[in-house]
């Protein structure tokens, strides 16, 4: 309500547009969000974070063709911007298109190879490709990355027990559980922990 009223009282400020369109993005009203970030955009072309937040929430609504050409064109200003590249990868998961994904993931890392979105993205498009070394490897450097996400300990769990290490999977799908990530409750009983 507070950035409303800012955005009332100057409708031609971009950071309280771009501010607004953050905050409607959290409450996912996503179709409020496109408006101000767009207007955003439109009253500073330059500021990039409207363009990459416009493809996240693109990919939200399920619109991997506009959310792959508006991470694009945020790449062709900023080619070392990371998370263009994994706005691309997502949606070309969704898309059915898992060597396009693998390419911008890595693109990613070799961007940023610590980051966090392209090593659990790489970890999950892995895991579903059925390489579950390279996915234990991408999840693993998650966990070292941020020891309290949950879901690459799942990720790794399933992992795990996708190639016979039960401990493994036990472990992992422990300690997910632990930092309140929703384990299904089907894998659980593989696992012999329900």
């Amino acid at each position: 309500e507070g950035l409303e009223k800012v955005v009332a009282a100057n409708p031609v400020s971009a950071n309280a547009r771009y501010n607004l369109g953050l905050a409607l993005a959290a409450r996912k009203e996503w179709d409020r969000s496109l408006e101000e970030f767009r207007a955003a955009l439109k009253l500073r072309p330059g500021l990039l974070e409207a363009r990459i937040n416009i493809a996240g929430v693109l990919l939200q609504k399920g619109d991997y063709d506009a959310c792959i050409e508006e991470s694009l064109r945020a790449l062709e200003f900023r080619p070392d911007l990371v998370e263009g590249c994994i706005n691309i990868g997502i949606a070309f998961v969704h898309k059915g298109m898992p060597d396009q994904a693998l390419e911008s993931f890595k693109k990613a890392l070799v961007l940023d190879p610590n980051s966090l979105m392209a090593h659990i993205n790489l970890g999950n498009l892995y895991l579903a490709m059925g390489e579950l070394e390279k996915s234990i490897e991408h999840n693993t450097k998650a966990i070292q990355l941020d020891p309290d996400f949950g879901m690459a300990h799942n990720n790794l769990a399933v992992a795990f027990h996708h190639s016979g290490n039960k401990e493994g999977a036990q472990l992992h799908a422990k300690e997910a559980i632990r930092l309140g990530y929703q384990v299904h409750p089907d894998f659980m009983k593989e696992v012999g922990l329900a």
